[in-house]
């Protein structure tokens, strides 16, 4: 079981790779062109996922291949539906639209870090169950978080304020361990994003 959940959380780090496609480049391209292109990938990331999503459950020799090569990946509920790949795109697709670079920058990142190491821990050495997840993998995804954000704070072009970093974290955390009916790769980078822009312009209508 742990094999097999490293091997899905594995799919999640490749979320890591939206904040280094941004990394070192100037500030003109993040502002502008390299955000468009970075919505683009995703989106066709995301139709290419989507489609295969639908040919799976719709055509019996997809499914058929698609079982075989990634059966032990999936879950119960993701036999009938969207699979955990087109909800993390779904996600940061979103994310990308709605925030700027500094906020969505450590919101995938999250999503990235932060719930595969909730996931890793958790079932190695998750002892103290909540809401069906273990408070030893909540804990390991706050430290991500906080890590993220702290990262994320002396990076060039995030700009993201340490304080506005860590409410971030705190928020991620709580939306992967909180019985939502939503999907953690959907509210992951969504709420903490939320929060993380709300904080941004409260402290900005208050300077």
């Amino acid at each position: 079981m742990l094999r097999a959940e490293v091997r899905r959380k594995l799919i999640h780090l490749t979320t890591l790779l939206i904040p280094l496609f941004y990394f070192g480049l100037d500030d003109v391209m993040v502002s502008g062109t390299t955000l468009r292109l970075s919505q683009g990938m995703i989106a066709l990331a995301l139709v290419w996922v989507v489609t295969l999503d639908y040919l799976r459950l719709r055509v019996s020799l997809v499914k058929g291949v698609f079982v075989v090569l990634f059966g032990s990946l999936l879950r119960r509920k993701e036999l009938t539906g969207l699979t955990g790949g087109s909800h993390l795109l779904i996600g940061s697709l979103l994310a990308a639209l709605v925030y700027e670079p500094g906020v969505l920058l450590p919101a995938v990142a999250f999503l990235g870090l932060g719930d595969t190491m909730a996931a890793v821990v958790g079932l190695s050495f998750g002892r103290i169950r909540i809401w069906g997840k273990t408070l030893e993998g909540t804990l390991a995804c706050l430290l991500s978080c906080l890590a993220v954000a702290g990262v994320s704070s002396i990076l060039p072009y995030w700009n993201l304020p340490f304080g506005v970093g860590i409410l971030g974290a705190v928020t991620a955390s709580l939306a992967e361990v909180l019985p939502f009916k939503v999907n953690d790769n959907l509210a992951i980078p969504l709420m903490s994003g939320l929060v993380m822009e709300v904080a941004l312009w409260t402290r900005l209508l208050g300077s």
